[in-house]
């Protein structure tokens, strides 16, 4: 009797024990659930990676990363307030944000864990008008097809896409930091994530697309074709396609005979055969409105661009290249004697051996313009890229800088990193303009080489002796007209007009923008459209502030140079006591508990 009592006593005792266990784990996950919930939905987040070289500094302690500045939200505001004026009341805009890895892959990343958050907190804000979804593109890379400039375009899972109906930017997550120096540099200085989503959601709910006029009545090589022809080009299908996504509307211009759209941004004219009419005020009554040299510095002179293609056979244009030139734009041109004996222009047809494609250098790969310059400023992003970018030029024509331009030398910063460099500079009545490199062939240790030719033969002097030689050659630049921005609504433009000179008209033939499968690929087209973005005056959001960086321990003192300043700060180290605090409690409750239970048995008897 005494046994069973005992073992009864035993089963009462561990019934008991196993439901206190059991309701303390189902607890402890109820409350892990809950917690896991309430993170998620509201955002709580402290960033504790103990590898993660970056925190925040300053007062405003992980402030401007796990909330959204007043300013942001005015700025979303306004550009979802007037988007959505302009659509039908049952079609909201709808922008999604895509990240092109799986969340857990964005948390463990240094540089992708800030923009995360901030996507998230957009979410959050607008779950009407903003979604962030992933696509892996490490196990699924055909699910970004849709945002490659050419099938061969690398994006990787580190970028980050904002799409809106047919509009997208994709862009690198270092354009989401900034820099002490160039891009180039691997220590960010600041974080700027909310500046830079709410620039890419104002580029893609733009409710008009401008307009890029293509010339038609220089000889292109499109003059001759009907519209419906045109528009069926089957030989530049892919010039238009990376025209139409960098975000204009293709039109065709006979600029001698008709206006420039008013919505017009950018005009191309693409391998000209015939020469422009010029603005010779002496000879011409100053109110022919048919002067198109006329129209171009109207035209450019509200602040729009113009982009000019033209090779090595591209004939003598005397008012075309003397309208470049006043943009710093001069075509490398010289004389000498053809077959029969006559002094005729040629062009410096320009090609470079040590980095041949094809043959003995006709067509080759063009070196990117060192330093940190404009030019570097606009391909920052592709010279960021991790993939081998190779740029394809082929019969392509010198550029030099005009002689009214002053080359201007910028020397090398060993420390920083940042090579030597020269750009062109003039200064007139009124306005003053720079031109800078973009592209070379050629380098100092490996020089490219030149023959002077006119209409396909090769030149000589008066001993019979090929003109010939070899240097470092320009072959695309660009030239810029600076103003300061307007502000409206916290919305700026920079009011810049830009002259892009390409020296190759194979730069964009669709064999180079669509390349080949058995070689390798070519980024021409990405090169193209983040100039053609640069120069479309896209608008920019003001007075959104970033958020300083520092390297180093979180809670730890650090020493920041600002303004030729040092000072010493201290980050809070709230973030350290929560910590604590938190990892304390469960350890104090158990040492109560047992002690309680140890207190009861000593005492029991």
């Amino acid at each position: 009797m005494n046994h069973e009592n005992g073992w009864r006593k035993k089963l009462r005792h561990g019934s008991v024990s196993f439901a206190v266990t059991a309701a303390v784990l189902i607890a402890v996950l109820l409350l892990n659930i809950g917690a896991t919930v309430l993170c998620s939905g509201k955002l709580w987040r402290i960033d504790l990676t103990p590898d993660s070289p970056y925190s925040v500094d300053g007062e405003k302690t992980y402030t401007t990363i796990y909330t959204l500045m007043d300013e942001t939200k005015s700025l979303l505001n306004h550009i979802f307030e007037d988007a959505n004026q302009k659509r039908p009341e049952n079609d909201p805009v709808k922008v999604e944000i895509i990240f092109c890895a799986e969340p857990d892959l964005l948390m463990q990343n240094d540089m992708t864990r800030y923009p995360y958050y901030t996507a998230l907190l957009l979410q959050k804000e607008y779950p009407d008008s903003i979604t962030v979804s992933y696509r892996d593109v490490w196990s699924n890379p055909s699910s970004v097809d849709e945002f490659r400039s050419t099938k061969y375009s690398n994006i990787y899972q580190s970028d980050i896409i904002v799409k809106s109906g047919s509009e997208y930017r994709v862009n690198t997550v270092r354009s989401y930091y900034t820099y002490d120096t160039d891009a180039s540099s691997s220590e960010p200085r600041a974080y700027n994530g909310q500046k830079q989503f709410v620039k890419h959601i104002l580029d893609v709910t733009g409710a008009e697309r401008p307009i890029c006029c293509l010339t038609v009545n220089h000889g292109e090589p499109f003059a001759e074709l009907s519209l419906e022809e045109r528009e069926s080009w089957t030989e530049y299908q892919q010039f238009m396609k990376v025209i139409e996504g960098s975000g204009y509307e293709i039109r065709f211009l006979d600029l001698e005979t008709e206006e420039i759209p008013e919505n017009c941004r950018l005009i191309i004219t693409y391998d000209p055969t015939k020469d422009f009419k010029w603005d010779e005020k002496d000879v011409l009554d100053d109110d022919d409105d048919f002067i198109e040299t006329r129209k171009l510095d109207a035209f450019l002179e509200k602040k729009y661009a113009y982009m000019v293609f033209v090779d090595a056979d591209t004939p003598r244009l005397p008012n075309l290249e003397g309208f470049l030139e006043k943009w710093g734009i001069e075509l490398m041109r010289g004389e000498g004697l053809d077959a029969d004996g006559n002094t005729v222009t040629g062009a410096y047809h320009v090609t470079n051996p040590s980095y041949s494609i094809l043959g003995a250098g006709e067509s080759f790969r063009a070196q990117y313009a060192p330093g940190k310059s404009l030019g570097n400023a606009i391909l920052q992003d592709i010279l960021n890229s991790a993939a081998e970018t190779q740029i394809y030029f082929e019969n392509a024509i010198g550029i030099r800088y005009a002689d009214n331009f002053t080359e201007t030398y910028i020397g090398a910063d060993e420390v920083e990193g940042v090579e030597a460099y020269s750009f062109g500079y003039r200064e007139g009545n009124g306005f003053s303009r720079s031109i800078y490199d973009m592209f070379h062939a050629g380098t100092t240790r490996t020089p490219a080489q030149y023959t002077l030719q006119a209409n396909g033969e090769v030149l000589r002097n008066a001993d019979g002796e090929i003109i010939s030689g070899s240097d470092v050659f320009r072959i695309m630049t660009i030239s810029r007209e600076r103003v300061f921005a307007e502000e409206t609504n916290g919305l700026a433009v920079a009011q810049n007009a830009y002259v892009c000179a390409v020296g190759s008209t194979a730069f964009v033939k669709d064999s180079v923008l669509n390349a080949p499968e058995s070689g390798s690929p070519y980024c021409n087209a990405d090169v193209l459209q983040a100039t053609l973005r640069y120069i479309g005056q896209e608008v920019n959001p003001v007075g959104l502030s970033f958020v300083y960086l520092y390297t180093g321990e979180i809670g730890a003192e650090f020493v920041k140079e600002t303004d030729s300043q040092t000072q010493t700060q201290t980050v809070k180290s709230s973030v350290i006591t929560t910590t604590v605090v938190l990892a304390l409690i469960p350890a104090v409750l158990m040492a109560g508990a047992a002690t309680v239970v140890l207190v009861r048995r000593r005492t029991r008897h």
